[in-house]
């Protein structure tokens, strides 16, 4: 599993001494470097600053197979007011996300800022060994278990439910003390909404509010992870690759149609664009909102 570590907010000087380590200190791969992007006084996060981080993830992962699992982490600095919320939310849902205190390299006299820079990038490597064995508890969940209500598309699957468990789970999963009962609690409230039908002579399949049923594909896998290219943004194929923080199928995808037959003339994609399915029949809609 390729562990894309993200870390943000740093002051230089933090930022400096990452540099010194090894890249495996903190992503486990010595040839797999973190991605990590300064920030200058005042300290705080400013719009589109997200920006690098999702081209740079996306060039990665454009790197692997779709077979190939990858997860993606967030270690960032939690400065005061709504900025950082915006700034964490730009890496929903894909990531499991950790806060990290904020350091001030000259706040402290001359004489006790080394040793207090040495202490805070031990505090950055801790948060970020917590976070690497969150994202394997995911992967294992999501282990051969591509139909969980988990990986249900968030904006095709209507659900006064789905989206609000994902977004309390991306919220809190990086600092659970337990995360595999925070994801068991989640499964299970959306499972009370929308349980999985196994019906005899029927595909199993989840139905959403509107009775669009998501089943099963079986064996059938069509390619759904996308480039950045043809519209596509780097969100897209970051969403293809990793939900909270952990891997999933790339080329998996639900079988959608409703209980008369049929599907809508349209439906929102992964970066939000109308789109007509390839069939009237069915359409496939992948975990990210990629329709074909």
């Amino acid at each position: 599993m390729k562990i894309m570590v993200c870390v943000a907010g740093l002051p230089h000087e933090v930022v400096e001494e990452l540099h010194r380590l090894s890249p495996a200190v903190l992503t486990e791969d010595k040839t797999n470097p973190p991605i990590v992007r300064p920030v200058i006084p005042p300290y705080t996060y400013r719009d589109g600053m997200s920006d690098a981080y999702h081209a740079e993830l996306a060039k990665r992962l454009k790197e692997l197979t779709p077979r190939e699992d990858a997860a993606i982490i967030l270690a960032y600095v939690a400065y005061e007011g709504t900025v950082t919320s915006r700034f964490v939310r730009c890496f929903f849902p894909f990531a499991a996300t950790a806060p990290l205190k904020p350091f001030y390299p000259h706040q402290s006299p001359k004489h006790a800022r080394r040793h207090e820079l040495r202490d805070y990038v031990d505090h950055v490597e801790e948060v970020i060994k917590q976070l690497r064995a969150h994202i394997r508890v995911v992967r294992d969940v999501f282990s051969g278990q591509n139909f969980t209500p988990l990986l249900l598309p968030l904006s095709n699957f209507r659900s006064d439910v789905l989206a609000p468990q994902i977004t309390t789970l991306f919220d809190a999963l990086g600092t659970a003390a337990n995360p595999r009962d925070e994801l068991d609690v989640s499964r299970h409230a959306i499972l009370a909404h929308h349980p999985l039908q196994k019906l005899v002579g029927h595909t199993p399949y989840f139905q959403a509010d509107r009775k669009l049923r998501f089943k099963s594909p079986g064996r059938d896998r069509h390619g759904m992870a996308r480039s950045s290219r043809d519209g596509h943004q780097n969100r897209c194929l970051i969403n293809s690759r990793v939900r909270l923080g952990g891997p999933l199928v790339a080329l998996f995808h639900y079988d959608c149609e409703y209980e008369r037959g049929g599907v809508d003339r349209i439906y929102p994609n992964c970066h939000g664009a109308d789109t007509e399915p390839a069939a009237r029949s069915h359409v496939n809609i992948a975990p990210n909102d990629a329709i074909r």
